[in-house]
């Protein structure tokens, strides 16, 4: 596992260990560590949403009878 280091300004820091005490995580790298991981899950399904998104609105042309019909001459 390789280390990372940033800088935040005292404020931050203070509300960081706060909200570390109060959701009981056991430390600030464990923090940061599942709020990376959350971030990548969620862009990696934001990515996923948008191909089926995408998928779904090209069915109806992919799925076009008369196509079907056109083609089936030709295969």
């Amino acid at each position: 596992m390789k280390t990372i280091t940033i800088k935040l300004p005292d404020e931050k820091v203070n509300e960081l260990m706060d909200f570390i005490k109060k959701e009981n995580y056991p430390s600030k790298s464990e923090f940061i560590r599942n709020l990376i991981m959350e971030k990548i899950e969620s862009s990696k399904k934001e990515k996923i949403g948008w191909m089926v998104l995408g998928e779904k609105s090209m069915e109806k042309i992919w799925n076009n009878k008369r196509d079907d019909e056109i083609w089936s001459k030709y295969l």
